[in-house]
């Protein structure tokens, strides 16, 4: 268990500042009598940097249209870690200020916040940067909850272009809606996870970890096989210290893999990954059962493409084609190669109703994981995507995800750097993959490390 379920804030506050970057405040606040009124914040920490998190409210707002009337506004902001002892001061205090604008709490106790143990918070949205990650947190209750407080103040989703206030939190605020009483929450994200627990065949298991550099040092890891049932007895456990682990760098964050071979391995075993910290306690806990996990063969795939003139010159084809038909090749090799299927279209890219083109892909891919899949349309480019080329496949991907019943991800692989365009390709809802985050892939790839890799991809 981490210790955050056992810490109380004022504790917690010195380990943040050690771990994250900033902070982000996405606030609700409405004007009653000449006085703002607090609604709802979510105070969240990150390991992000200012620029980057306000970049992404910026774009949020851009998407979404921004909040902002005489009466009723929503404030996206990002501030350094070094100001969150000042934001629980203001907390304490009754008050909070966003931006120039100072709001008052209608939380029943705001002195004890920081007495108070964290817990779940349950009902955040999983998604973006809470995807991933286990989140704890305080909370500051008060007697209504948002939604009542909405309606007392005469403010409508109606009047918003809005179905109801349940869009507005899900997409402004990151809630699952406005029904909890809650005037202040603050979420802390413990930036570890587990990957897929891969049964390779025989007596070995693999899994890769991905943890914050900051995090990395005081680590380690049990690996246990346990017989079935679920109060089988452990018949074996490996414990692995991660500083002494073969480990890749990438944008603060380590990845490790680790294998396994242990005595035997039945096909009902239970097989189980607990990552831990010395300081924090358990980060994350990945369990599963031998028998329906495939045995993994992309080693063996790798080396046998290996031979090939088409894998020494995958990595040529991706960074440095010659044609666009070089890379629309290498792409799709590589994507197999990560365990994500795909399709080259070729000369048929076309899709069409009725003779009518609705768009077109170089090609179509789709990546299966339990019960969940993700569809990816996928044009290649050897230039620059400019807006015409990011529309055009953004509006073949939603044709295709009318036509089939589920979304469909748009993506542009492109040989260039693409810093600019990938703004306005976030914009539009179009992932753009360029030479950077190709070589971050190639760089995984070579190293064995396929969840990374597919993160690249697949990750928002």
């Amino acid at each position: 268990m981490s210790i955050f379920t056992k810490m109380k804030l004022r504790e917690a506050i010195p380990l943040a500042e050690k771990l994250f970057e900033s902070f982000g405040l996405k606030s609700m606040i409405a004007l009653k009598d000449n006085e703002w009124t607090n609604i709802v914040t979510i105070i969240h920490l990150t390991r992000r940097k200012v620029d980057d998190l306000n970049n992404e409210y910026r774009f949020l707002e851009e998407r979404l249209g921004k909040i902002d009337n005489d009466n009723f506004k929503i404030i996206l902001q990002a501030r350094p870690i070094q100001e969150f002892r000042t934001v629980v001061a203001e907390l304490q205090n009754g008050y909070l200020k966003i931006g120039d604008i100072q709001t008052k709490l209608l939380a029943k106790d705001p002195q004890k916040i920081v007495d108070q143990t964290m817990g779940y918070p349950g009902w955040i949205l999983r998604i973006g940067e809470y995807a991933e990650y286990d989140c704890y947190g305080a909370t500051l209750s008060m007697d209504y909850t948002p939604a009542q407080l909405l309606s007392n103040f005469q403010i409508f989703a109606s009047s918003l272009g809005l179905r109801d206030f349940d869009e507005l939190a899900r997409s402004w605020l990151g809630l699952d809606n406005l029904q909890y009483s809650t005037n202040i929450h603050i979420i802390i994200p413990i930036y570890a996870t587990v990957g897929e627990i891969q049964y390779q065949g025989g007596n070995e298991i693999k899994t890769t970890l991905k943890i914050d550099h900051r995090l990395f040092n005081n680590s380690h890891v049990w690996l246990t096989r346990c017989g079935q049932g679920d109060r089988a007895p452990i018949l074996e456990r490996r414990k692995y210290e991660l500083a002494s682990c073969d480990k890749l760098l990438q944008e603060g964050f380590i990845y490790t893999t680790l294998r396994h071979n242990f005595s035997a391995i039945g096909l009902n075993d239970k097989l189980s990954v607990s990552l831990s910290n010395s300081e924090l306690g358990l980060l994350a806990k990945k369990e599963g059962w031998a028998s329906p996990f495939p045995s993994e063969t992309s080693d063996s795939f790798s080396k046998t493409l290996a031979l090939f003139d088409a894998g020494k010159k995958m990595e040529e084809h991706l960074l440095n084609p010659k044609e666009a038909e070089d890379l629309v090749a290498a792409f799709s090799w590589l994507l197999e190669m990560i365990d994500i299927a795909s399709l080259q279209l070729g000369r048929d890219e076309t899709v069409r109703e009725d003779a009518a083109s609705k768009g077109s892909a170089d090609i179509i891919a789709c990546y299966r994981e339990s019960n969940a899949r993700t569809i990816l349309a996928i044009d290649c480019t050897i230039g620059v995507p400019d807006e015409p080329k990011i529309d055009k496949i953004k509006n073949t991907a939603e044709y295709i995800s009318r036509k089939i019943g589920l979304p469909v991800k748009a993506m542009i692989v492109t040989s260039q750097k693409s810093v600019i365009t990938k703004g306005l390709g976030q914009k539009l809802s179009v992932k753009i993959i360029d030479n950077t985050d190709l070589d971050k892939i190639i760089g995984f790839y070579k190293k064995g490390y396929s969840y990374p890799a597919r993160q690249v991809i697949l990750g928002d």
